[in-house]
């Protein structure tokens, strides 16, 4: 593997380029362990994303590999493929994760500008990795904080839903929630109690235990899709062993890529969470609750409240809860806008650079104008509803 050096004023940036997951491994696990990156990064969740074959045969992988004096100072995983006849490089797992982060240590933070990191990409094609233009999606934070956003920007399609757990005293609903809302919690919990029997939080944590979680999830989502209009992906087998596997492989871990959670009422799965863990934060990326007499008990809030107050006590300072503009997530936390940001990499990927920087701003119209995204939304049910008479 060659290596190309670049001086620098305090030490040497060295860029090296691996060809699979397995040779960063070490090096990855190593800086995921002191760096900062968001749980989408994280080499136990992006290796299962690559094992479930969500790429199929299509690109290459090329892992950027960024040290200093051989200490590893940040890592890009990226997966190659074409676009347009243009080599386009995008975060691994991108298609399917609420944010692309550089993981990089934060005490290297100010050696990795703009310049060094256009360095580093051209260091990709250098070491027979050929790329055109890289493709970063709903990168948070700013420039001061995130890498990646000293190249020029744009607002992502979705806003991203960020809230704190720091209250001293748990999550402050009181403050955080109407007391309308906050009443129809506390009733709500007192009726499931009633109806069903004792409410409880439980975190999967045997192999029997993530399977009778997920295949509950499963069931609960394919009828709120099909209510939707809407196709369920979460449904496949590449989704659902997809799932599973990284449940599995985080059981017993203190920082696990991925937990199942399911909120029970009497024993009874009544709604499960799926959430991913970064030091410090946790990202829920999917959700589920059911229906029938127990769907009337605000069983997503109640879910929420016990699973918030669980992290905090686990000494979490913040969370998401995901992408997507959904009103029952202004209740828990702010809409926080996150960016895109196209790098051309090369004269042709200057060229193309404009046409995929254009369909995501069309994207966001669509997805920001409440008329436009009414039209779309109309649009996939049909596609969905002439999908399932096909099949």
């Amino acid at each position: 593997m060659l290596r190309v050096a670049q001086p620098e004023l305090n030490g040497q940036l060295t860029f090296a380029v691996h060809a699979s997951l397995a040779g960063a491994e070490a090096t990855w696990r190593e800086l995921e362990a002191r760096g900062v990156l968001s749980p989408y990064q994280r080499f136990d969740w992006v290796s299962q994303f690559c094992a479930a074959g969500f790429d199929g045969d299509c690109g290459s992988t090329a892992v950027l590999v960024i040290s200093e004096d051989d200490a590893p100072v940040a890592i890009l995983p990226l997966r190659i493929t074409s676009w347009l006849g243009a080599r386009v490089g995008r975060v691994i797992g991108s298609a399917i994760s609420n944010s692309d982060s550089l993981i990089y240590d934060p005490i290297y933070r100010d050696r990795l500008t703009k310049d060094a990191l256009s360095r580093a990409f051209a260091a990709l094609s250098a070491q027979g990795h050929r790329v055109d233009l890289l493709s970063f999606q709903n990168l948070v934070g700013d420039a001061g904080t995130n890498p990646l956003l000293a190249f020029p920007h744009a607002p992502a399609p979705n806003n991203l839903y960020v809230g704190s757990l720091l209250t001293p005293g748990g999550v402050d609903i009181e403050t955080s929630l109407s007391r309308k809302r906050r009443n129809n919690l506390k009733r709500g919990m007192r009726r499931l109690c009633e109806l069903f029997g004792p409410v409880e939080l439980r975190r999967a944590s045997t192999p029997e235990e993530i399977d009778a979680f997920e295949e509950v999830f499963f069931e609960q989502r394919s009828r709120r899709f099909r209510e939707m209009g809407v196709k369920n992906v979460f449904g496949t087998p590449q989704f659902r062993a997809f799932y599973r596997n990284v449940a599995r492989a985080s059981l017993g871990k203190n920082q696990p890529a991925l937990t199942i959670h399911a909120l029970t009422a009497g024993g009874e799965i009544v709604a499960t969470s799926f959430g991913l863990y970064s030091p410090g934060h946790y990202s829920q990326q999917i959700n589920s609750t059911a229906d029938g007499p127990a769907a009337k008990y605000s069983l997503s809030g109640v879910l929420l409240l016990l699973l918030l107050e669980e992290l905090r006590v686990q000494g979490f300072r913040t969370f998401d809860l995901g992408l997507g503009d959904f009103e029952y997530k202004t209740e828990w936390t702010e809409a926080t806008v996150v960016y895109d940001s196209i790098v051309p990499v090369s004269s042709f990927g200057t060229d193309v650079a404009p046409l995929l920087r254009g369909a995501r701003r069309i994207k966001r119209t669509i997805k920001q104008t409440p008329a436009l995204w009414r039209v779309a939304r109309g649009v996939q049910a049909l596609l969905a509803r002439f999908g399932d008479r096909s099949r």
